[in-house]
């Protein structure tokens, strides 16, 4: 018998309807990675070769949904860390594109500098105008 391990049930159902479908008789087992289907080892060269090419893509779609899965769940997420006066930490979640291009054109210490006087302005707000602050005493 020739082993082929199926590793969803989208998987499996295809594969044994493909079987069936040809008039390949087959057994099922189940297995920690999946379900095996096991087919006679005797079946004629083209007729295996068929098989073997029908298993390969499902097993690119099963990949495929695998991936598409992974995607669907994963977190891309990007923060930019903020430290209060109080010592207390907190995130400010960013969009991923945002923070790519922020840091396409500032270092992480740059944009750590800019959190830290927004947040320190924020905190203690300086309500003089623009024109009668002086960046040497600020920086």
């Amino acid at each position: 018998m020739l082993d082929y391990i199926c590793f969803d049930e989208i998987f499996t159902k295809e594969f044994i309807d493909y079987l069936q479908q040809r008039g390949v008789s087959y057994q099922c087992r189940e297995d920690d990675m999946g379900t095996i289907v096991a087919i006679p080892d005797d079946l004629d060269e083209a007729l295996d070769d068929d098989i073997d090419g029908r298993f390969e893509s499902l097993e690119r779609a099963y990949e495929q949904r695998l991936k598409h899965e992974l995607m669907e769940t994963e977190k891309n997420i990007s923060a930019i860390s903020v430290n209060l006066a109080n010592g207390e930490a907190c995130y400010v979640p960013i969009p991923e594109e945002m923070m790519n291009r922020l840091m396409s054109v500032l270092s992480p210490q740059e944009i750590g500098d800019l959190v830290d006087a927004i947040v320190s302005v924020v905190e203690d707000p300086d309500t003089r105008p623009i024109c009668q602050h002086d960046p040497a005493e600020e920086a």
